[in-house]
């Protein structure tokens, strides 16, 4: 398991999203995420698997902007960090940082999931 000095949810976030939309609202963002990030994390599979850094700092580039706006702090900052990487041209530094994304993708998904049950 990865360790992150961030953590997988930040409330203060989930708090302003529902300050900002209202708490009937966020099952439905959680929902949206939940079925974007799997799309997007699809696709990084198979950018991945190609050698498609070019597809993989748009996909992480997107996921790390959905992530931190509705507060999956973790996985957001690490999408940033894989993305600047991309940019740099450090391309094997972004794909060897892959692995870590589909397991904070996992947490993310179960609190996310915890925390809409708990709602």
């Amino acid at each position: 398991m990865s360790s992150t000095p961030f953590p997988i949810i930040d409330q203060s976030v989930v708090d302003q999203v529902v300050s900002d939309t209202g708490i009937e609202i966020l099952p439905l963002l959680i929902d949206s995420y939940l079925e974007e990030s799997t799309t997007r994390l699809g696709n990084m599979a198979q950018a991945v698997e190609k050698g498609d850094a070019q597809t993989l700092e748009f996909e992480v580039h997107t996921l790390g902007s959905t992530s931190l706006a509705i507060g999956v702090e973790a996985l957001g900052r690490l999408s940033r960090q894989i993305e600047h990487l991309c940019l740099e041209g450090k391309h094997d530094e972004a794909f060897a940082l892959y692995p870590q994304v589909t397991e904070l993708a996992e947490q993310s998904r179960s609190a996310l999931q915890t925390l809409k049950q708990g709602l």
